[in-house]
Order: structure tokens, then C-alpha cells, then sequence
């Protein structure tokens, strides 16, 4: 949690890449997606279905698992796959998770690593000279979060911990989910769509800023580029979300970007819900 405190979900339909042609123009803009959820702290995407669309819910999935992933993991958990052609070209998202390799002389007791299990389900890659010792057995080829327990010349000890135990921004979870499930998921009880059929965000300011002080997780949800989510998800919208918001209420170009929305919906998020951020008028 790094967006004052709060957990984070985005939601985009698997159309929102259905106005790119290639497979690098949509790893591109994955990538910006990916970057914007992680300059923000968000802890979930979130991929739904949009019936009017073509859909591309798993290629979605997969870069922007590839791009969360460190690097000296992704050799072993995804296969050479046309889908990740271009995603190697994208820059880093240099989170706290993407550590470099060490040798084992710098590497200190209690530092968290991310790691793959191996074959043998006792002992991980965790980007080290060497695999580290597992203090119990673990499903082989499984990414797992690790604290190192010990370090010595004969070797490397390591537990398996939850990713919070980093205390650091740890990166994101990518879940494909039905419409339904998505806005009825308690997880996030503050949910805020976007639409240009929305409430102006200077209307609906202070009491947005008043649920969000008071909520500890909050769910944006984006429509696609040709389909606002009225369309998508259905006339009741307002009855499913808390609020329905038109992030460009004075826009001077025919559509918004997705990639756009997702970056002004995060930054008004975290404005918005920040305790520094003087009372309004």
C-alpha cells in the first residue's frame, strides 16, 4: 500500500486494447499501463469481460504478468511465447521486488526476495549464485515470496512469507474476472467507475475525498476505447459503484485514452485521499 495507504484495484475490460492493430502496439501500451499501476502502488488488476468485444483477456494477462515479474525470474516461468515478443523491449518498471542479482557475499539475513520453486520443491531460485534452501517443502515451479533466514559458506536458508513482509511496494496481482463478480467483490467496498456520462469530479469532489479518507481499499473501473462502461457493463451502473465519475468533464478531443484515464483516475485517488491535502472551501 503506497496510495496513502490504501489498496489499490484497476479494472479494465479485455477490450481496451481494441484499438491497437499490432502486437507490439499493444504490448506498448500495456507497458504504459503497467507502469502507471506501478508509479502508483496499485495491488490489483483486474481483467473483465466486455460481450461486445473480441476480448483478449489472456495475452492482457500475460504481459502484464511479464512486466510485474523480475527479470532473472521470467526465463523460468514464461516459455518463449509470441505474446511476449515485444514485451522485453519495454522498460523496467524498477520496483522494490525487482532486485538485481547478488553474489552471496553482499547478501544479508532478512532481506525478501521473490523466487521460482525448483523441481525439487526444497529449494528456489532467488536470484542468487546458488538456489536457497526452503524450510519446508514447497509445489515446484511456483513463484514464492522469501525472507532469508541464513547465510553461510555451505549455503543459503530461506522461508517462504507473505509479500506484506517486505514492507515495500511489492508490485501487482492480475486476476481475469466476469462484470458480476467484479463489482460485487468485498475486497474493495469503494468503487469508482469512469465515464463521460459521469458526474463532473469538481461536483463530486469533497464527498469522493470523504469516502476515500475512509475507506482502506478502493476499486477504479475503466471502459474500453469505443465502449463506455453504460454500454459495457449496463444502464445500472450507478446502482453497483459508488460513484460514476467524468475524469475530463471540458475534454477537447473526441475520446479519452484508457491509458490516460487510468493515470488521472490514480493521481486524483491519491490527491484526494492524502491527510495533507488542506479541507475544501
Amino acid at each position: 500500500m503506497t496510495l496513502a495507504g490504501k489498496r489499490v484495484c484497476v479494472a479494465v475490460p479485455d477490450t481496451v486494447l481494441e484499438e491497437q492493430d499490432s502486437t507490439r502496439e499493444k504490448t506498448t501500451k500495456l507497458g504504459q499501463i503497467a507502469r502507471y499501476c506501478a508509479l502508483f502502488g496499485v495491488d490489483s488488476v483486474r481483467v473483465f469481460h466486455d460481450p461486445r468485444g473480441r476480448g483478449e483477456s489472456a495475452f492482457i494477462k500475460k504481459v502484464l504478468e511479464y512486466l510485474e515479474t523480475p527479470q532473472y525470474l521470467r526465463k523460468r516461468l514464461f516459455p518463449l511465447s509470441e505474446d511476449l515478443r515485444y514485451a522485453g523491449l519495454l522498460p523496467p518498471l524498477r520496483i522494490p521486488s525487482h532486485k538485481a542479482k547478488v553474489p552471496l557475499g553482499k547478501l544479508q539475513a532478512g532481506e525478501v526476495r521473490e523466487a521460482v520453486v525448483l523441481p525439487d520443491g526444497l529449494s528456489a531460485d532467488a536470484g542468487l549464485d546458488a538456489p536457497v534452501s526452503l524450510s519446508r517443502k514447497e509445489s515446484p515451479n511456483k513463484r514464492v515470496t522469501v525472507r532469508i533466514t541464513s547465510v553461510s559458506p555451505s549455503g543459503v536458508g530461506a522461508t517462504r512469507v507473505d509479500r506484506r513482509e517486505a514492507k515495500a511496494y511489492w508490485g501487482y496481482s492480475v486476476e481475469v474476472s466476469e462484470t458480476a463478480a467484479l463489482l460485487a467483490d468485498p475486497a474493495f467496498p469503494l468503487k469508482v467507475a469512469t465515464s463521460r456520462l459521469g458526474d463532473p469530479i469538481a461536483r463530486v469532489a469533497r464527498s469522493l475525498r470523504i469516502d476515500l479518507q475512509g475507506s482502506g481499499a478502493v476499486m477504479l473501473v475503466f471502459g474500453s476505447p469505443s465502449r463506455g462502461l453504460f454500454e459495457t457493463v449496463g444502464k445500472d451502473l450507478r446502482s453497483r459503484v459508488g460513484y460514476v465519475v467524468n475524469l475530463f468533464p471540458e475534454q477537447n478531443v473526441v475520446t479519452a485514452r484508457s491509458e490516460e484515464a487510468i493515470l488521472s483516475a490514480l493521481y486524483l485517488v491519491g490527491l484526494l485521499a492524502s491527510p495533507e491535502l488542506p479541507p475544501f472551501v
